[in-house]
């Protein structure tokens, strides 16, 4: 089965990525103030969405991708995500960005934008036996990696 449309357009969606954290640092205290999301769930969504930030600002740049749940456990839960919690939050973000875009219809941006949360939503379902989007760009940094080390001993 194909991927999304922008699931290749990996600075896209590290702009999505950074977006979402953008609207969360935002939206989310307003939301608790007006009760409608816990201090708790802010703090949560703010630090996955930072992971989901660096995850994809690594991937974008071709560096070996930020590793979120080696962070969640040195950090005692500070910092970084697990797989799972990733996942559950990309998949409430895609279907509200969705549900945006169809309300505004005529809006290209918020139509783009949930098109690229589903992609960043697609790359964190679980690795399958064909490849993920981490050993993909764990593979992509070590290939560029070689090639500046072969001009460097030119």
């Amino acid at each position: 089965m194909p991927g999304p449309a922008l699931a290749s357009d990996w600075p896209a969606l590290a702009r999505a990525a950074r977006r979402i954290l953008d609207q969360r640092r935002t939206l989310d205290p307003q939301q608790v103030e007006k009760g409608r999301l816990t201090a708790a769930d802010a703090t949560a969504r703010l630090r996955i969405a930072t992971a989901l930030v660096a995850q994809w600002d690594s991937i974008a740049a071709g560096r070996p991708p930020y590793d979120a749940e080696t962070a969640w456990i040195v950090s005692n839960g500070t910092e970084g995500t697990y797989p799972h919690e990733l996942r559950t939050d990309l998949n409430a973000a895609a279907d509200r960005a969705r549900t945006l875009a169809d309300r505004h219809g005529e809006d290209a941006d918020a139509a783009h934008f949930a098109e690229a949360v589903a992609a960043l939503a697609w790359h964190a379902r679980p690795r399958d036996h064909i490849s993920h989007i981490l050993d993909v760009a764990h593979a992509n940094a070590a290939w560029r990696a070689s090639r500046t080390e072969g001009r460097a001993a030119a």
